[in-house]
């Protein structure tokens, strides 16, 4: 990434502000799936496969085969979607998944959920001293601009500090020693410098500043670390506006990143200023799209209209990206309220098909979770099974695990085909 600003700091960078025992302890390894699926007889693995990828996934079978042989150094998968996405859970499962596979380049792309006020995956923590002004793309009236993550803070406090912590996840290090912040730049903006424990000059993140990337700055650290805390520095009429964050490793494999937001529906993203301009800056070889839940919540469905939302987002992807392959993922069964209680929801058939129309009419690869969730009404059996939460609407823990689990067997499944064909 030779657009990149790169500020080199030196080998003594960071001291940890806190002792860890073990980071490996924080997450426990990826369960067996399919030790998992012979718990539930109901879900319908033998649908399970990438559909559409003779030729919509040719090129990054194609990657991810230079990648394993060493002809290739790094592939950048960015996911998309929901509240489903956000907790990381089902997203995280297939980067645990596919990185213990093909090779760990880091965390991915990272939103301080909790310094925005909302819910944060477990395998990192941010914080800050102050409290800072957030949105999210479902509100677009509200002032703020949105860029990659789907969300965006900011503040006006020239004292403001924030920091991150990253945890390990099983066998995967997620210490970084390249960390990019994507933030405001230009006059009027505040200047970053990041901290150790003993002081503030060890690195610069200059936003008065520009170069190839009007929202990206990097810092590269000669020592690989966990954690890192960024301090505004500016005048007081000045502003501190966060969009996000990657971090990244030397090593080869893939970088997965999340942008989930809760609430989201297409058209939020289409709607959110910079979000094509910086997710180009990702140079992503695959983009995984998951929404379509809350398209179908409500009492109607306007199909033309969600179709043209699919468009839209789809289309700005490619006229920007136009090496990527797309994979959009179907909505699962759902429930909705009513007089009667909770009922199924017949909305989430009509988004499916939607989707996987869109898919085939468009050179899009597609994943059925619908119809391997058991089709309409599956929801009510998974509810049972405690692998969905009280709403019917969201999924435990365990059922999110699953999801990945069996979204990366289809993939890997499609990866081997085109291996032996």
């Amino acid at each position: 990434m030779n657009s990149r600003k790169i500020l080199r700091c030196n080998k003594w960078f960071f001291i940890p502000l806190l002792v860890f025992i073990s980071f490996n302890c924080l997450q426990a390894q990826v369960p067996d799936i399919d030790s998992l699926l012979r718990r539930y007889p109901f879900i319908r693995s033998d649908l399970n496969m990438v559909h559409n990828d003779s030729l919509s996934m040719k090129s990054f079978y194609k990657k991810l085969a230079d990648l394993k042989n060493g002809k290739r150094t790094r592939i950048n998968i960015v996911h998309i979607g929901d509240s489903h996405i956000q907790a990381d859970l089902f997203s995280g499962t297939i980067r645990q998944l596919i990185q213990l596979d093909f090779g760990n380049a880091g965390r991915g792309f990272v939103f301080p959920y909790r310094v925005a006020k909302s819910n944060e995956p477990a395998s990192y923590k941010s914080t800050s001293n102050v409290k800072w002004e957030s949105k999210r793309n479902v509100f677009p009236d509200q002032r703020l601009p949105i860029g990659v993550g789907g969300f965006t803070i900011e503040t006006r406090d020239t004292n403001a500090t924030l920091s991150l912590l990253v945890k390990n996840q099983g066998k995967l290090d997620y210490s970084f020693n390249r960390f990019t912040l994507f933030h405001e730049k230009g006059l009027g903006n505040f200047s970053y410098v990041v901290c150790d424990s003993l002081n503030c000059k060890i690195g610069n993140i200059d936003a008065q500043k520009t170069d190839k990337s009007p929202y990206a700055s990097s810092a590269l650290f000669s020592t690989p670390m966990h954690q890192l805390m960024i301090r505004c520095v500016g005048q007081d009429s000045g502003c501190s506006r966060i969009y996000g964050m990657l971090l990244e490793n030397d090593k080869p494999g893939v970088l997965y990143s999340m942008i989930g937001v809760n609430g989201a529906e297409f058209r939020h993203f289409n709607m959110s200023q910079h979000f094509q301009e910086q997710l180009s800056y990702l140079q992503p070889d695959l983009i995984i799209i998951s929404m379509g839940t809350n398209e179908g919540f409500g009492g109607t469905f306007d199909k033309e209209l969600f179709e043209r939302n699919i468009d839209t987002l789809v289309s700005g992807i490619r006229a920007r990206n136009p090496n990527v392959e797309i994979l959009l993922t179907t909505p699962g069964d759902s429930f909705h309220k009513s007089r009667k209680g909770r009922v199924k929801n017949p909305n989430m058939t009509i988004a499916r098909n939607t989707v996987i129309d869109y898919a085939e009419n468009h050179g899009c690869a597609w994943w059925d979770l619908y119809d391997i969730m058991g089709g309409y009404g599956s929801m009510a059996k998974w509810y049972l099974a405690h692998l969905s939460a009280r709403d019917r609407v969201h999924f435990s823990g365990t059922g999110y695990v699953i999801q990945g689990g069996l979204f990366y067997k289809a993939l890997k499944k499609g990866y081997k085909h085109y291996s032996h064909s």
